[in-house]
């Protein structure tokens, strides 16, 4: 999702009641409360800004479509949350048959891949694939296999967007974005798990050996690992936090994938993390969705990522220089632009996960400067805004 100024603009001023909401019925897998408990300001929750503030974070669907369940003054929602629903399913239903057809050309070509997110990375979380609109399919496979990967693409129908951005896409971000006319079917092919500006995921096609499988219309489709799952969203996470994009979602996942985990996954995690070159990464994410929990701010404990969790071994209590106060890490996820003088620069937070490795800073440091002018070339070139 791109950000614009008009989206962000109705959400602008404290929207600590509607997240309160959130982090509720995120927490619950249930109904929110009919007033968010903790509430920072005050107030009710307004149901515009809710709804507005949900679909920035993507988390629509995590609020109840019954108008009893909604919180005081919100039961308006209703239909439009059941509207959301419905596009939501429908939406996903095409993107797993969309899913299921690359998965079935990519193999029967031999080539390994695996599905990153959307509804099937939803179901392997929650048992069920509509809590999120998916509207690209993300599939990994190794850089070595990127152009025969495209080839397969193209064959069922895809063809290359944004040619005119390729030099900054490919090579900086690790992706190529394919879209088939005939239904609008948009696949993101990735051949790299992390941009340029952050560590990168070393031996990342080790996620092809330890990827699970679902089935969908007799297709076994390849999904990530538990373990990969969540470092994954960790990374997600700290990508939200370079663009200064909410990315509430993602914490969440990251917290309920956690909980999923039983201890010797949870250690496994914990291992690939530091073989990947990840291990701050993974404490990024879990202080941040430990501040995002709805049900871990009053202190009580709960499934999901504590601090002496985050204190396993090789994985830091948490990235040295990330601000502590809880408040300021929530915002930072829910509502970035409220706290934008206190966010991370790009260089403190490259500083901050690639602490202790100069080599890696050096690198991401010299890739991050390549990557931003290219960019600006490339729009200059086409006398376009910002591609990102």
């Amino acid at each position: 999702m791109v950000f614009s100024a008009d989206m962000i603009a109705s959400v602008r001023g404290d929207s600590r009641p509607e997240i309160d909401v959130l982090a509720a019925a995120a927490a619950r897998t249930g109904a929110a409360p009919s007033r968010p408990e903790g509430c920072s300001t005050g107030r009710p929750p307004d149901p515009q800004r809710l709804f507005d503030i949900a679909r920035l974070n993507k988390m629509l669907g995590w609020l109840p479509m019954s108008p009893a369940q909604l919180p005081s003054g919100c039961a308006g929602l209703a239909p439009k949350l059941l509207q959301v629903r419905l596009h939501t399913a429908a939406m996903n239903r095409h993107a797993m048959a969309v899913t299921a057809e690359a998965v079935t050309g990519l193999r029967q070509a031999g080539l390994r891949h695996v599905v990153l997110k959307g509804p099937f990375q939803q179901l392997a979380v929650h048992d069920n694939p509509f809590f999120r609109p998916s509207g690209d399919i993300d599939l990994y496979v190794a850089p070595r296999d990127r152009r025969r990967a495209g080839a397969v693409l193209r064959n069922l129908g895809f063809l290359p967007l944004e040619q005119d951005s390729a030099l900054w896409w490919v090579p900086f971000l690790g992706e190529q974005h394919f879209r088939r006319d005939a239904d609008g079917a948009v696949i993101d092919l990735h051949h790299r798990l992390q941009q340029a500006g952050l560590p990168a995921w070393q031996d990342a096609e080790r996620v092809l050996d330890r990827a699970g499988s679902l089935s969908h219309a007799d297709v076994q489709i390849p999904v990530l690992s538990s373990a990969d799952g969540c470092l994954l969203m960790t990374v997600t996470l700290a990508k939200a936090l370079l663009a200064h994009e909410p990315c509430g979602w993602a914490a969440v996942e990251l917290t309920h994938w956690l909980a999923r985990l039983d201890a010797p996954e949870r250690a496994r995690l914990d291992r690939i993390a530091v073989r990947s070159g990840q291990e701050r990464t993974l404490a990024l994410g879990l202080a941040l969705a430990r501040a995002c929990d709805g049900q871990g701010r009053d202190g009580q404990d709960k499934d999901g990522p504590t601090s002496e969790e985050c204190a396993a071994p090789g994985i830091p209590a948490a990235p040295r220089g990330l601000p502590m106060d809880p408040d300021l890490l929530r915002d930072l996820v829910f509502q970035p632009w409220q706290r934008e003088a206190e966010a991370p620069r790009r260089r403190e937070l490259l500083w901050m996960l690639a602490r202790g490795r100069p080599h890696v800073l050096a690198l991401e440091a010299v890739r991050a400067a390549l990557s931003n002018q290219v960019r600006a070339m490339l729009e200059r070139r086409a006398g376009k805004p910002s591609m990102r």
